[in-house]
């Protein structure tokens, strides 16, 4: 009888020393991301479209190509540059955009406030590619400070389904003429160490022009951590937004999309994320659909 006991004992410990060491093994290995995490990951990498870039006098034109479908049609993309600045200074970031199989079409001006050379770039990517550009193609419009603030102008006078803006300047380089309509989406990015173009200094111009609002501040981030390759974490939610917005696989779409409007849920921004600082969303885009 005590041998027996001491069997069973033996058994016991043996099966909570296996038990022991497999939860080490599974805390050694890291747990796969999930919800707001898992697509900020996601966004990092390029897409799976290949990107052509071609330049004329006045605008740049990054195009995609899907070599898993010849007759894959696009969204697009109207891109303005910030002071001094042209799609060149950009190239990495729009590259990367364009490979989520959507078509930029970048202004070359060094002043995009106006919105009209923005404009001028939809049209010319509009007569130069009209077979790769869908037959109901949403286009939003956005931009890096003066760019940024000239995104809003830009939508006014295409017609934008939305605007993405990077940092805008709306107080010293350009500002924003009229509000926007209120079924016109908006994704504001901002960086907390942006001294020329500061959330603080330009939120109540963005604010006042959109109906349909969310605001995403990165953590530690300069003013021209857009022009620094693919664009830092700023340039990862910039890719996060394109993709909500203009990725022509609607499912991908609606998944991104839940990162900024709908109901709070696992998906959305936080600032629980490590690398962003504020999260504002108004009325609009929580009761926005996903």
């Amino acid at each position: 009888m005590l041998k027996k006991t001491q069997n069973n004992r033996w058994k016991l410990s043996a099966a909570l020393a296996g038990l022991m060491l497999s939860t080490s093994a599974m805390a050694g290995t890291p747990a796969p991301t999930e919800g707001f995490d898992n697509l900020f990951d996601r966004a990092e990498d390029d897409g799976r479209c290949n990107v052509n870039v071609v330049s004329s006098l006045n605008s740049t034109f990054y195009v995609p190509s899907d070599s898993s479908n010849s007759s894959a049609t696009f969204n697009v993309l109207v891109w303005g540059n910030g002071t001094g600045g042209t799609s060149s200074t950009y190239r990495t970031l729009l590259e990367s955009v364009a490979s989520q199989c959507i078509l930029v079409a970048a202004a070359n001006t060094e002043d995009s406030g106006t919105g009209s050379e923005m404009q001028d770039a939809l049209n010319s990517a509009r007569s130069r590619y009209a077979s790769l550009i869908a037959a109901d193609a949403r286009v939003c419009t956005a931009g890096h400070s003066q760019g940024g603030g000239g995104s809003f102008n830009a939508a006014n006078r295409i017609g934008a389904d939305c605007v993405i803006p990077v940092q805008p300047d709306t107080r010293w380089t350009t500002q924003i003429y009229d509000d926007l309509d209120s079924n016109v989406e908006v994704i504001t990015l901002w960086s907390s160490s942006d001294s020329l173009a500061p959330a603080s200094g330009n939120r109540r111009n963005v604010e006042d022009a959109s109906s349909i609002l969310t605001q995403v501040e990165t953590s530690g981030e300069g003013h021209f951590e857009p022009t620094s390759g693919r664009g830092g974490n700023i340039g990862t939610l910039f890719r996060m937004a394109n993709i909500a917005q203009l990725s022509n696989d609607p499912a991908t779409r609606q998944e991104f999309r839940q990162a900024f409007f709908g109901p709070t849920t696992e998906f959305t921004a936080t600032e629980s994320h490590s690398d962003i600082s504020d999260v504002r969303r108004d009325f609009g885009a929580i009761n926005t659909a996903p």
